[in-house]
């Protein structure tokens, strides 16, 4: 009987780790810039072709390899860092796992070219698809250049998995930003197909933040300090009003290194509890500095997920210490304990005469919207008018009331709860004035055939407002009002990657665009309906919101601008209406094609049949 059990080869070893650790061009940017970092580089350089598909270089000027170890470094298992268990718990540079480079060169052609600064002249190393092909003394300046090339050549399934040049690249960029904005240290450099993505200069933390991400992001960050004996966090916090719907703005770091952690982003967004729209998220740029003993990096190969030991803990200092710092900026609600200094209190003595109490005047009877002339009245003969109206109104407002509850209307029995805009008549909205209610400033309620019907009056309204804008954006399809003045877009270079993918999408709703530039995009010209002032804010949601997380085209720019336009305006939860806007409402909605569902596919309307309300008497 044969054997079942073999050894895998070295390398199909290494294309095994390879699935983990690289899966596309952006992780191999990670992993050769955080060897850089670890060099001790002050300068370092990416060189990026067809988004990495055609090469990947990697320059620096720090320490530079040895001989024997600029081969050592292919093998797997290689590392400078990890000597003992009790290493894997003390961790504070990046690259330690030893697979990254083994696992690269089996998927890729590499050359590295290394020079030690005692070195005379330096190692040229060639690898391809995992085997060794040669070694030779070659010059160079001190440091390393690592260039890889022709990535997944020998795994074709990996490389038709890649998503589009587009897509890749915005994966490099988002690697990229997570290093240079723990390291302002260091100078950074980007290219793609020759042209400068980025020039990052040594700076300050918040200067590195401003150069990635544009200096409109300048007056709305808060410097946050925050020192216990368990962490040090500190870093920017956005003012509430930078929060917005979708926020790619948001940054943790522990010891230097980018981590996810939904339990900590819960925590901020309790500090800004009742300081942001709901739905919405502020911009944060957080370090935290923790005993790496207490801390766990070796969860998964990509090193982004970390488990905490004081967890809960940290929590609270987060959702704490970010309110406090909110407080001392004067964007949120606090009481100065501190204050020593007394009121001043007027001093009245017994003999000073009692003030008159003041008098209000109002007419309880005026309508806004009542067409006849307001009437003048006395204060002498208001009392007696008054009283006497009010007792003729509460006596018919009585007896309204019993008829509405006990009168004659009949409500008929049918099941049928989904309604289109030809079935309004099915309704039964007559007398809607004395019918239709508003609960808590959320719910519109009024009486149906069927039994009782409760709209959501924002969800309502919002669709309304979408149907009549996707209208007016194919009316005004091709239309373009041009800028007296063009704008420059503060965008960041994700945000203009994206926008030279969708430019003719967005020319044809009407916004004209110079991208003679690729880091300074011009707009030259905007819808006719739209207000110039929010023209650039518009913008910069329709290119948030089309794409996902992964970056993937999620809708139409006419979909998602109607959206867009239609969410600014519809009406809030929490607005009083009157019976006239009520009833607009209904009567709109039930006009638009669709008016069970928002456009976002969330109920706008829910029936109560006869049968449900009777249940809740049983």
């Amino acid at each position: 009987m044969s054997e079942i059990i073999k050894l895998m080869s070295e390398a199909l070893a290494n294309q095994i780790a390879a699935g983990e650790v690289i899966q596309r061009p952006a992780s191999v940017v990670k992993e050769l810039v955080e060897n850089s970092v670890d060099a001790g580089a002050t300068k370092i350089t990416v060189n990026i072709k067809d988004a990495g598909r055609t090469l990947i270089q990697v320059i620096d000027n720090g320490q530079g390899m040895s001989e024997k170890d600029a081969v050592m470094s292919f093998e797997r298992h290689a590392t400078s860092k990890i000597y003992k268990t009790d290493d894997l718990f003390c961790i504070y540079t990046k690259g330690f796992r030893g697979e990254a480079l083994a696992s690269i060169a089996s998927v890729a052609e590499v050359e590295l070219r290394t020079r030690q600064e005692d070195d005379a002249v330096g190692t040229c190393v060639i690898m391809s698809g995992g085997q060794f092909v040669s070694q030779s003394p070659v010059s160079c300046s001190v440091g390393t250049n690592m260039s890889v090339k022709s990535l997944f050549f020998n795994v074709p399934a990996r490389r038709k998995f890649l998503k589009g040049n587009t897509t890749e690249f915005q994966h490099i960029i988002t690697e990229f930003q997570r290093i240079v904005l723990t390291h302002p240290h260091i100078e950074f450099s980007l290219y793609h197909n020759e042209s400068v993505v980025y020039q990052l200069p040594k700076a300050s933390l918040k200067q590195r933040i401003i150069s990635i991400f544009g200096k409109s992001l300048n007056s709305d960050l808060i410097s946050v300090d925050i020192d216990t004996s368990l962490v040090k966090i500190t870093g920017f916090v956005g003012k509430p009003s930078a929060s917005k719907k979708r926020n790619d703005k948001q940054y943790f770091f522990v010891n230097n290194r980018y981590m996810k952690n939904a339990y900590f982003n819960k925590a901020v967004l309790l500090a800004y509890d009742k300081l942001i729209l709901p739905d919405t998220a502020p911009p944060y740029f957080l370090y935290f500095e923790v005993d790496p003993h207490t801390i766990d990096v070796n969860v998964h190969p990509t090193k982004t997920e970390i488990n905490f030991e004081n967890g809960p803990d940290i929590f609270r200092l987060i959702q704490a210490g970010i309110r406090e710092t909110l407080n001392k900026a004067d964007v949120a609600p606090s009481i100065d304990f501190t204050n020593t200094e007394a009121n001043e209190i007027p001093y009245f003595s017994k003999n000073d005469p009692v003030p008159e109490m003041p008098q209000i005047q109002f007419d309880p009877f005026y309508n806004p919207f009542d067409s006849t002339e307001k009437k003048s009245y006395s204060s002498a003969s208001y009392k007696s008018a008054y009283m006497s109206k009010y007792t003729e109104t509460r006596e018919r407002h009585n007896l309204e009331n019993w008829q509405s509850l006990y009168g004659q209307e009949q409500l008929f029995q049918d099941d049928d709860k989904n309604f289109s805009g030809a079935q309004q008549q099915s309704l039964d909205l007559e007398n809607t004035e004395r019918k239709i209610i508003q609960i808590k400033n959320k719910y519109i309620v009024s009486p149906v055939k069927s039994g009782l019907m409760i709209i959501d009056q924002y969800r309502a309204h919002y669709r309304i407002l979408y149907n009549k804008y996707l209208n007016q954006v194919d009316e005004n399809a091709d239309g373009v009002q041009t800028l007296l003045y063009p704008q420059e877009l503060p965008f960041d270079i994700q945000s203009v990657a994206m926008i030279h993918d969708i430019q003719d999408e967005l020319m044809s709703v009407g916004f004209d665009l110079d991208l003679t530039d690729d880091t300074k995009p011009i707009l030259k010209g905007i819808p006719p309906y739209l207000d110039n002032n929010k023209a650039v804010t518009i913008l910069g949601n329709i290119v948030d919101s089309y794409k996902d997380e992964s970056g993937n085209i999620s809708s139409s720019i006419k979909d998602i601008l109607a959206k867009i336009l239609a969410r600014a305006e519809a009406i809030q939860s929490g607005r009083v209406l009157n019976n006239e806007e009520m009833r607009q409402i209904i009567d709109s909605l039930f006009a638009t094609p669709e008016p069970n569902y928002s456009p976002d596919g969330k109920q706008t309307l829910v029936i109560l049949n006869m049968d449900e309300l009777e249940k809740k008497f049983n």
